[in-house]
């Protein structure tokens, strides 16, 4: 009942919110759950449903935990966590629910009980939840290598600066100027990055 609360919360709040480019995905996956949940509820399926629950919320963990040391501006930490959050994304996300758990919906839960008409409904929105799955984790993986190369191009030209500090001359000192800048917003384009990174994943992962 609580998560319930918290996802209708969650769809009128976000009509107030920033609207982002997952506007519609977002809407379509708050009234799904909400769905979801009152079957689950009203036909007795409260296992399954809280097996759908728990392996959604697993990675809430590792995003919050992100966003927090983001915040406090500890990036090393910050990338690591978020990696970790993407590794467990993916197994729960994309291995273990439809793996475990539609299939044992779909295929083995007919072969047990009789089948009546809200358990085709059930199932239906259990796939919609898969197809989101699917779109936001290509946008979490586009985002995170974007990232990984905005970075790497950081470490280069630091990696050149270091090397010519000793021999640059006096009518060079404008060149290093000029790439400490590119430097500076190379380095903020990537905090940019996974400011939006966060933020983007962050109402989702349920």
């Amino acid at each position: 009942m609580v998560e319930l609360a918290f996802y209708w919360s969650l769809s009128f709040s976000q009509f107030f919110d920033v609207k982002r480019k997952d506007f519609i995905e977002m809407f379509i996956h708050h009234l799904t759950t909400i769905a979801l949940l009152s079957f689950s509820w009203t036909c007795n399926l409260t296992r399954c449903g809280s097996l759908v629950l728990v392996v959604h919320d697993f990675s809430d963990i590792f995003l919050e935990l992100a966003k927090l040391f983001h915040y406090a501006k500890l990036n090393t930490p910050c990338d690591i966590v978020f990696g970790i959050f993407v590794v467990a994304w993916i197994f729960t996300r994309l291995g273990l629910f439809p793996t475990w758990i539609l299939f044992s919906a779909t295929i083995e839960a007919p072969q047990m009980v009789e089948m009546f008409p809200a358990y085709y409904i059930f199932n239906g929105l259990l796939s919609i939840l898969l197809v989101l799955h699917v779109i936001w984790t290509y946008f979490i993986l586009k985002i995170a290598f974007h990232a990984v190369l905005a970075k790497k191009d950081e470490e280069l030209r630091d990696s050149r600066s270091d090397s010519e500090d000793d021999t640059v001359s006096d009518s060079d000192h404008d060149e290093v100027l000029d790439l400490t800048s590119e430097d500076k917003s190379i380095t903020a384009s990537s905090n940019n990055t996974m400011n939006g990174k966060l933020n983007f994943v962050s109402e989702e992962v349920s």
